[in-house]
C-alpha cells in the first residue's frame, strides 16, 4: 500500500486532502469529502481516524484506493471555536456546472472550482468505478440518514448501509455536489447525515459509515476494522433507528422567505405531517403548514440562516413492491422508446435520447411520481398542489378526457405533432438518470462472487 502527503495549505495549517491510501492490487475508489458546510467538522474527524486505521503502522487496504478531502477550507479556517457553516453562500448549492471564475467570484465559488478539479483528477486515475462519500450532520435531532440519486446503481450501493434512503433531494435543490459528481464524472454519490453537529457520537457514525462502503466495495476484510472500537453495523443501525432500509421520496420543500422563520420546538425529524393540518414553523407570527402529508424532513434549526434556504422539507415513504416494479420497468429499453409514441402530450427532446419533453395539459398520467417511477429525473417541471388520493383520481380522469378531446380537435390538422412540433417554455423536462443509461465501471463489491 502506497500515501500520499497532503499537498501545500490553502489555508493557514490547513490542506485540502485529509488522507490518500492505494492498496497495490486495484479496484474501486471511494472518495471521502468532510466539511463542506464548515460547521459540520465531523466527517472530517471521521475521515481522518480511518486513514489512521489503514496507514503505514496497519496496512489494512486490501485493494483500490481511499482518498478523503477536505470541502470549504475558508470556512474551515475561521477563527472561531465552531467555523462558519460558509463565507457568501452555500458550498453545497454551489456546484452548477458553471466553470468560469470572474474577478467578482464569491469565496464559496473559488472552494467549487478547486475542488471540482481535485475530483475530475481522482476520478481520471480510477481504473475502477468511482464512489463518493458526502459527509455531513444536521441542526436538530434525527436518525442518520442517506441522500442518493434514484439511479439502479446508486441504489445497488445505498443496499449496504442500514439508513433510511431519501430520493429525489436533486429535483429540489440545484447545485448539489453530488449531482455534479454523478452527472459531470459518473460516480455513484450519496450524502450521508450522521446526526447532530454538536454530538460527538456523530464522528463514529460516519467512521463506521465509511467502513461499511470499504467493506462493500472490497476494500478490506470484513471485521478488520472497527468504528471506535466497535462493530460497524452495530453503530450504524443504532443512529439510523426504526428507519434503517426504508426508502422515501420527497414530496415538498418549504423555503425561507423571511429572517424571522423558526421551526417549532416540537416540530422533529421523521415525525408525522397532515397536509395543512400540523404546524411546524412560524414566520412573520403566521403559523406554517406543510402542503402535503409525510414526515417531517432536515428541519432547519441551524444558527445562521438566510432568505431563500431550506426552512424544511416532506417526504412520503416508498415500498419495497414499488422499488421492484420501478427495476423492471426502466430496465425496459423498448419502454422508454414507446413513451414519446403512446403517450398523449409526450415526445422525444430533440437531441437528447435519454430525455423527454412533457406537456402538462395533455399528459394526464405521466405525473411526477409516474416519471420517478419509470426512472426519469425531473429537470425543469412545475410544482402542482397537493391533492388528496380522490382528487388525484378524479383529476387525472378529467385530464385524460381533456387530453383526447384536444388531440381529436386537431386530428385534421395533424394531431398532437401538429399541436405540439416545438419544445415549449411550459413543457417539463424528464431525463433518465445518467448511471441507468451509462452505468459505472464494474466494482469488486462484496456481493458479486
Amino acid at each position: 500500500m502506497t500515501r500520499t502527503q497532503a499537498h501545500e495549505p490553502h489555508a493557514p495549517g490547513l490542506a485540502r486532502t485529509i488522507g490518500d491510501d492505494r492498496a497495490r492490487v486495484e479496484g474501486p475508489t471511494l472518495v471521502v469529502i468532510g466539511g463542506l458546510h464548515a460547521n459540520e467538522p465531523a466527517g472530517i474527524e471521521a475521515a481522518r481516524r480511518v486513514h489512521d486505521a489503514v496507514g503505514e503502522g496497519a496496512p489494512r487496504l486490501d485493494a483500490g484506493r481511499l482518498v478523503s478531502l477536505r470541502g470549504n477550507l475558508t470556512a474551515l479556517a475561521t477563527d472561531t471555536t465552531m467555523p462558519r457553516r460558509y463565507i457568501d453562500e452555500d458550498l453545497n448549492r454551489a456546484f452548477t456546472g458553471e466553470t468560469g471564475l470572474g474577478d467578482d467570484a464569491t469565496v464559496e465559488q473559488r472552494e467549487r472550482a478547486e475542488l471540482a478539479t481535485a475530483l475530475a483528477e481522482i476520478v481520471s486515475e480510477a481504473t475502477h468505478a468511482v464512489y463518493l462519500l458526502d459527509l455531513h450532520t444536521v441542526s436538530s435531532d434525527s436518525p442518520a440518514f442517506m441522500v442518493l440519486e434514484d439511479s439502479l446503481a446508486a441504489r445497488r450501493f445505498a443496499r449496504a448501509f442500514p439508513l433510511a434512503k431519501i430520493l429525489g433531494l436533486e429535483e429540489e435543490l440545484p447545485g448539489l455536489l453530488i449531482d455534479d459528481a454523478t452527472q459531470r464524472l459518473g460516480c455513484v454519490s450519496c450524502i450521508i447525515e450522521s446526526g447532530r453537529h454538536d454530538d460527538p457520537r456523530s464522528a463514529d457514525v460516519h467512521e463506521a459509515l465509511i467502513l461499511i462502503a470499504m467493506e462493500h466495495l472490497g476494500m478490506v476484510t470484513p471485521g478488520s476494522l472497527t468504528s471506535a472500537g466497535e462493530d460497524p453495523r452495530s453503530v450504524a443501525k443504532e443512529a439510523a433507528g426504526p428507519r434503517a432500509g426504508h426508502y422515501y421520496d420527497l414530496r415538498q420543500r418549504i423555503g425561507i422567505a423571511h429572517e424571522s422563520f423558526a421551526m417549532l420546538p416540537d416540530a422533529v425529524a421523521f415525525s408525522r405531517v397532515r397536509a395543512k393540518r400540523t404546524v411546524l414553523a412560524t414566520e412573520r407570527s403566521k403559523a406554517i403548514t406543510a402542503e402535503a402529508d409525510g414526515l417531517l424532513f432536515m428541519p432547519n434549526r441551524q444558527d445562521e440562516r438566510r432568505v431563500g434556504e431550506d426552512g424544511f422539507f416532506v417526504i412520503q415513504r416508498v415500498g419495497n413492491f414499488w422499488l421492484g416494479v420501478s427495476e423492471v420497468l426502466r430496465r425496459r429499453e423498448r419502454l422508454h422508446r414507446l413513451l414519446p409514441v403512446v403517450l398523449p402530450g409526450v415526445r422525444r427532446r430533440s437531441g437528447d435520447p435519454h430525455a423527454i419533453l412533457v406537456a402538462p395539459e395533455y399528459a394526464a398520467i405521466l405525473r411526477r411520481e409516474i416519471l420517478h417511477l419509470l426512472g426519469y429525473r425531473l429537470i425543469r417541471w412545475t410544482h402542482t398542489r397537493y391533492l388528496t388520493r380522490r382528487q388525484r383520481i378524479m383529476g387525472g380522469i378529467g385530464a385524460l378526457l381533456r387530453s383526447c378531446l384536444g388531440i381529436l380537435r386537431r386530428a385534421a390538422t395533424g394531431g398532437e405533432r401538429s399541436a405540439l412540433p416545438e419544445e415549449r417554455e411550459t413543457d417539463w423536462i424528464a431525463r433518465r438518470h445518467r448511471l441507468d443509461t451509462q452505468p459505472p465501471r464494474p466494482a469488486r463489491t462484496m456481493e458479486q462472487p
